[in-house]
């Protein structure tokens, strides 16, 4: 009788993310956490889906002098990834395209009047609601240790909302295999 083995399991990968990314205007840089599932689909192909945070004020310096500037965002993300060197090597690249939808609030001012780096006058304004669109990432990632059940790596997104922001986002990850 001939001996079975196993089918090898896809690993799937539990990530989280530290980073940067600019609030929806592309005014300021902010921090962004993340919280990511991604699964293992086949030798070339993974999905992820991820929470995400992200928030800051802004850092120039006449900006500062107001009061209530900051942004905030929460929202979801969701996305297949293509490894074209293949899911089972040590060092993995991948080109990753998906999509987003959450909703922010960025306090920031409707009018600003000011002389010598000084604030005169200006009047705040609140920006919320829902934001949404379509990304593409690029993904690389190294197994550390023999049984490489820990994963370190970076991430760079571009997102493009369907209500006129663009961002970019990079990452630094680190992942747990499931």
């Amino acid at each position: 009788m001939l001996a079975q083995t196993a089918p090898a399991t896809k690993p799937s990968y539990l990530r989280l993310g530290v980073g940067t990314a600019y609030d929806m205007s592309g005014y300021y840089r902010c921090t962004r956490l993340s919280l990511e599932y991604a699964p293992t689909l086949s030798r070339h192909f993974g999905a992820a889906g991820r929470v995400v945070g992200v928030f800051g004020k802004p850092d120039n310096k006449l900006e500062r002098q107001l009061p209530n500037q900051d942004y905030k965002a929460g929202f979801v993300e969701a996305e297949g990834i293509y490894y074209p060197f293949g899911t089972d090597k040590r060092v993995l690249f991948g080109i990753g395209a998906g999509g987003f939808a959450g909703y922010y609030q960025k306090d920031s001012y409707s009018y600003l009047q000011a002389t010598s780096g000084q604030v005169n006058a200006y009047e705040l304004y609140s920006y919320r609601g829902p934001y949404a669109g379509g990304l593409l990432s690029l993904n690389l990632d190294a197994a550390v240790g023999a049984r490489q059940l820990y994963r370190v790596g970076a991430k760079a997104t571009v997102q493009n909302g369907i209500n006129g922001g663009r961002t970019s986002t990079y990452n630094l990850t680190l992942a747990r295999r499931l």
